[in-house]
Parts: structure tokens; C-alpha cells; sequence
């Protein structure tokens, strides 16, 4: 019996509408009846000429997928044979993947590719610990999960390193090719026995794509494409994205390499280095002429929040609700939090003109909750449950106006300001501090920006940041944003619309 739209399997698992093909395996969308959920459902007709092998292999992946228990690997649930069906349960990514966001959005940047090429690093050693080569990562394998992080998907032609090793029976032989060859290592390109790093070599060439909008290698036939893969040099990622930082074209190059013993040696490795980097320093983002403002007396800025990487994050099964009383009080606070930011900020512009002597200074633009007047508090005022909204009070004194100079290059100042606003969203996300629907629609704005900026729409831009601002505010209304999590977005922010204001396209 063949798997059909509509056919319940396992008596629970009821097929919807395919979501993918791939060989003799069908990814399914699927309502589990049991739980009452969606979930994806890979199934594989063994009625084929090859039936024993792929039945085999399949339930080997099975076994092997769901032994993995990781936050960037997707979850599998459940498996079984009906019939002549095999059938595989795993959760189902609300996110596009990664190739489609690149086939939409065109090249991400380049904070978020250190973001996922860590997180996919990661997933690789889990599974390279657990005794597992994936062999066909790929962005078409990569997706995005509810929280806004990237989960590897398919380990449908995975070999068990064990196996490898000559201690059980190999499915795969050295003289077959399996994988897509646009990401495939030199050594898996010409068919021979291939260990964990040819992930790595693959997860390079994942990076490039990101990076570039292509793969390192391309050609009108896949025969082609696996030759250049086994004996051409791979391009200089710069050549094509001149902004890639000097250590993430050093690690690509480092990744493509021919011979695995020249590429990092572990998934661990690699995301030790796209960590230490996966942040800019704030001077890469700042404006050329910030405004001026003579400072006084001012609350201080909140500290920054905590490394994400300290320590993994796991989703749990599930999460609960806040009391309300906490929910009702934090509006205020992040518009607190929020205010305290900008005057942090507008003195550390106003340092640094006063230290140019070429700088020019513009009149400052109050902001609305923050009140100007002589009198400046020394300390920051305690919230009472009697004054719901409370003001912060700062003295400034005005400078004479003059025509600001044109930054060098504002446009870049956006996007960057843009990825590391999107890094401190990410953390707040995986610390559950923001509501992740808030967090998804907030990234889409990121992204936009990020077009808007190649399109040189400096309205789109500002309007986009204004959009954001405003997301922020009512969810810290509504109670879907922390305290914790305004206090780090809120400097981030303010660079963020600082950049957006100087912008000229």
C-alpha cells in the first residue's frame, strides 16, 4: 500500500499535504490525532526493487535521528512500519530554510551567519559525538525553529562512524555517492570513505551561501560541479561579499579545504571561533557626527545582559504564565530601561564629538519620556505600584545648530547596526524573555531593513526602526516583554534608530 493524502498511519497520524520528495522518502505535514498536533512525517514506500536496503537504511536513520537529543537537531517523536510503509514522526519548523530565505532575501548578514553557523557547529558535534555523519548538509537541511534558531534536518543518508570503523555491516559502499553535490566534500565528490569532517567542508560551503547568495562551486552538471569540488581552488568569500570580516573568510577557506586533515578537526572547533567574533565592537556602528549634548547628572545605563553562550538553552515541554501582577508592571520599566539607554548614549556621542574637533553638533530631539529640567536625580528612581509611570530627569544644554557632514558609509552603519540588534534579540529569545511571535515579527523587520538598505529606501529604513520601537513598546505593555530582556535591547535599539536618522542613501 502506498502512503496517500488522508491515510492514518500508526492509527494516529493522519498524511495532509506533502511537504517535500527526496529519493524514495516523502516529508509529510501531519495532524498527530492522539496529542491533538501538527508534526512532519517522512515516509518510504518499501515495495521498491530496492526495498531491503532502503528499509534497512531507513530504519537505521530512525534509530540513529532519535537518539539525538539536542536544541538545533529536529526532534523526532515516533516511528514505525505499516504494511509497506516505514514511517517517521518529528516536529514540524514553522520557519522557511535556509535556502529559501536566501532564494527570497538574497545573502544574510554576516552576524547572523556567524549565529547559525555556530548553532549548526554545534548540532554537528552532538551528532559526531553520538557516532553519526550527517553527509548531506545543505541550507535546503538548515531551517528555521518557532524560537527564531536554526535546526538541522534529515539524517536520511547518514553512516555510523562505527561502521565506518569496519564494525558492522555498511549500507553506503566507498564508490557511491550520496549528498548534493553543490556541498559535498572533495573526498565524498570522488566516492571514498568519508568521516566527520566532510560536515565540516559541507558546513563551508553552507557559509559561503549565506554569505555570497552561492555555493563555492557551480556548474551546469552535478559531474561538473563534484570535479571542481576534488580539484579546483574554492573563491575568497570577499571577493564577492567584500564586508565578510577577515576571520570568517579565514575560517571558510580553512573549512573548504581538499585535505580533511587541513580543516578544523571538530563542530566544536569551528563554533569556538565563529563565537569569539560574533559580535562587533559598538565603534563599528556608531554614526560619523553624532550629535553633541553637554551632560549633567543621569541615570546609568543598564548592565549588559549575560553571555548567551555561558550555557546551552533548552526549550522545555512547556512554559508557564506569569502571575499578572508581574505582567502589569513591566511597561513602565521598559520604558524606564529604554530612556536610560538613550541618554547613556547621547552622552557617550556627545564624548566623542567634543574629543573631534571637526565634529558638528545638531540640536537634540527630546525624547518623550524624558522630561529636561534643572534639577537632575542622583540615583534611579524607585518604582512604586502609586506612580505606574514614572520619568527620568536629565539636564541638557542645546548647542548651536550646523549642517551635520554625511557619514562615509551609513548604509553599512544600518546593516550593522541592524545584525547586532537581531544578535541581542536572539538572546533575549532563547532566555524566553520576549514573547518568540513578537521576536519572529521583529526579525522579519530586521530583514527588511537589511533590503531596504540595498534598495536605498532611507524612509523604508526609518520607518521600519519606528515599526520596531513600536513592537517593543507593546510588548512590554502587554507583558510579553521582561524586564531583563528591555534592559538589553534597549541600547542596541538606540543605536539602531541612531544609524537609521544618519542614514543617506
Amino acid at each position: 500500500m502506498t502512503q496517500t493524502q488522508g491515510r492514518l498511519l500508526g492509527g494516529r497520524y493522519r498524511l495532509g499535504a506533502p511537504l517535500g520528495r527526496g529519493g524514495m522518502a516523502v516529508v509529510w505535514r501531519a495532524q498527530d490525532e492522539m496529542l491533538g498536533r501538527e508534526v512532519a512525517v517522512k515516509t518510504l514506500d518499501l515495495t521498491g526493487p530496492d526495498s531491503d536496503n532502503a528499509g534497512e537504511r531507513f530504519r537505521r536513520e530512525a534509530r540513529a535521528t532519535a537518539a539525538l537529543n539536542h536544541p538545533h537537531i529536529v526532534t523526532v517523536f515516533d516511528t514505525g512500519v505499516e504494511d509497506h510503509t516505514a514511517y517517521l514522526v518529528m516536529e514540524l519548523l514553522p520557519g522557511p530554510t535556509l535556502a529559501e530565505q536566501v532564494r527570497d532575501s538574497g545573502p544574510l548578514p554576516v552576524e547572523e551567519v556567524r549565529i547559525i553557523g555556530d548553532e549548526v557547529a554545534s548540532a554537528l558535534q552532538a551528532a559526531h559525538d553520538a557516532g553519526i555523519v550527517h553527509r548531506d548538509i545543505k541550507p535546503g537541511n538548515i531551517a528555521y525553529s518557532s524560537d527564531g534558531t536554526a535546526k538541522v534536518l534529515d539524517f536520511g543518508i547518514t553512516q555510523l562512524v562505527d561502521e565506518a570503523l569496519g564494525q558492522g555491516h555498511q549500507l553506503t559502499m566507498t564508490d557511491t555517492i550520496v549528498g548534493t553535490a553543490e556541498y559535498l566534500a572533495p573526498e565524498q565528490a570522488t566516492g571514498q570513505r568519508v568521516d566527520a569532517r566532510a560536515d565540516l567542508y559541507a558546513l563551508g560551503c553552507v557559509l559561503t551561501t549565506l554569505l555570497t547568495g552561492t555555493p563555492p562551486f557551480s556548474a551546469t552538471t552535478p559531474v561538473a560541479i563534484l570535479m571542481k569540488h576534488a580539484h579546483d581552488v574554492p573563491p575568497d568569500v570577499r571577493d564577492l561579499r567584500p564586508d565578510t570580516p577577515a576571520d570568517l573568510a579565514a575560517l571558510v577557506a580553512a573549512l573548504l579545504a581538499k585535505d580533511p586533515a587541513h580543516r578544523p578537526q571538530s563542530g566544536r572547533e569551528v563554533a569556538e571561533l565563529l563565537r569569539s567574533h560574533r559580535a562587533p565592537a559598538l565603534t563599528e556602528v556608531l554614526p560619523a557626527a553624532p550629535a553633541a549634548v553637554a551632560p549633567t547628572t543621569v541615570v546609568p545605563s543598564p548592565a549588559p545582559p549575560p553571555e548567551r553562550w555561558s550555557e546551552p538553552a533548552y526549550e522545555p515541554a512547556y512554559r508557564t504564565e506569569r502571575e499578572p501582577e508581574e505582567r502589569g508592571s513591566r511597561a513602565w520599566i521598559w520604558l524606564l530601561l529604554l530612556a536610560a539607554a538613550i541618554a547613556a548614549a547621547g552622552i557617550w556621542f556627545a564624548l566623542q564629538g567634543n574629543d573631534d574637533p571637526g565634529a558638528t553638533t545638531t540640536t537634540p530631539t527630546p525624547t518623550p519620556s524624558v522630561s529636561q529640567s534643572s534639577e537632575a536625580p542622583s540615583e534611579t528612581p524607585t518604582p512604586t505600584t502609586e506612580t505606574p509611570n514614572p520619568t527620568v530627569t536629565v539636564t541638557t544644554t542645546p548647542t548651536q545648530s550646523a549642517t551635520p557632514s554625511a557619514p562615509a558609509d551609513t548604509g553599512k552603519a544600518v546593516t550593522d547596526a541592524a545584525s547586532a540588534f537581531g544578535s541581542s534579540l536572539r538572546d533575549v529569545r532563547q532566555s524566553r524573555d520576549i514573547d518568540a511571535d513578537v521576536a519572529s515579527t521583529i526579525e522579519d523587520k530586521l530583514r527588511d531593513i537589511d533590503k531596504a538598505v540595498r534598495d536605498e529606501d532611507g524612509d523604508k529604513v526609518r520607518s521600519l526602526v519606528g515599526d520596531i520601537e513600536g513592537e517593543l513598546s507593546q510588548a512590554a505593555e502587554q507583558g510579553e516583554l521582561t524586564q531583563p530582556g528591555a534592559a538589553a535591547l534597549a541600547e542596541p535599539l538606540a543605536t539602531l534608530r541612531e544609524a537609521a536618522e544618519a542614514y543617506q542613501p
